[in-house]
């Protein structure tokens, strides 16, 4: 067992950062859904609490400006009225991660799928971001390129992969979560953007494993769905993966540079709201973030933190 003082260690990234805080995990948050499953969670000490959000209104769009009398939070059952700040996260650099399903499921819509992805790789709004492109089938996956994607050869071996073998979406989420905790810039804002019908067929990793390894590598994660149909049995796999981190979900139907323009959307109506902790019991304190007047807006956080000791 082991005790950590009260004191503030909670620190958050400028930039892109939707609050990367120590050895807090940033999980989603939403005022009009009670039926998530248990939240990934995380430890901390601190005497401050600082919580990264972004809202979106009736229409699934983000709010651009936010103030202190348009939320509340909520945090175990305490709601919390006085804040010590809220600020918008700064923009800077990004690190992003593209995770391809290459598995013989995707053979129908694979190619499609890589012609979206090099086109992402390629887009004027990523041209300064650190990309790194991987693909997963069989029993491991495969670094296609990792800062170098947007030369010739990178987007030839892209285009030329072809789908094969089993699904192992699990292990392929673990392994990316170490590579990005491994490569991280201490500016960078890292994103991951997750191609996948949402199906596991081979993976030796738990799902719960594989999520927690995601969010424990401060990415934040956006799924786009490449099942074409409705209502796919993937949709809430990947929404739950998105959300866990506080990104969301896209089918591929709405197209690779709309998609990537809503990310960016997002990155840029973030605010990080801090506040005193208003309890010291050890244990897990629940966290939402709720409009006060205008009841259509939803907002997108974590779903609460560990405080104290952790066996």
């Amino acid at each position: 067992m082991s005790k950590c003082p009260v004191m503030a260690l909670l620190s958050h990234r400028q930039g892109w950062s939707l609050a990367v805080l120590l050895t807090v995990f940033p999980l989603v948050c939403a005022s009009d859904n009670t039926n998530d499953s248990p939240p990934s969670t995380f430890y901390t000490c601190a005497s401050e609490v600082r919580v990264s959000f972004f809202a979106t209104d009736e229409n699934n769009h983000p709010v651009s400006e936010i103030g202190k009398d348009d939320f509340a939070v909520v945090d175990n059952d305490e709601v919390i009225r006085n804040f010590r700040s809220l600020a918008r996260s700064n923009e800077t650099s990004l690190d992003v991660v593209i995770l391809l399903d290459a598995s013989g499921s995707m053979k129908s819509r694979f190619q499609q799928t890589m012609r979206d992805a090099a086109s992402l790789v390629s887009s004027a709004e990523l041209a300064d971001a650190h990309i790194t492109v991987i693909r997963f089938a069989g029993l491991a996956p495969d670094v296609l390129c990792s800062g170098d994607c947007r030369t010739t050869a990178a987007q030839e071996k892209l285009l030329a992969s072809e789908p094969s073998g089993a699904t192992p979406l699990y292990d392929a989420l673990e392994y990316t979560a170490a590579l990005i905790s491994r490569q991280q810039a201490p500016e960078a804002r890292r994103l991951l953007l997750l191609y996948s019908d949402g199906d596991d067929t081979v993976s030796k990793t738990a799902p719960r494993d594989a999520l927690d390894s995601v969010v424990a590598s401060g990415a934040l994660l956006y799924a786009i769905n490449i099942n074409r149909s409705e209502n796919s049995s993937g949709d809430a796999v990947l929404e739950q993966l998105a959300r866990a981190t506080g990104g969301r979900a896209f089918s591929i139907n709405n197209g690779s540079v709309p998609i990537l323009q809503s990310i960016l959307q997002d990155l840029r109506a973030s605010y990080i709201v801090s506040y005193q902790l208003p309890s010291h019991r050890a244990g897990f304190h629940s966290l939402r973030i709720l409009p006060k007047h205008n009841l259509n807006l939803r907002f997108h956080c974590r779903r609460g933190y560990f405080y104290g000791e952790k066996d």
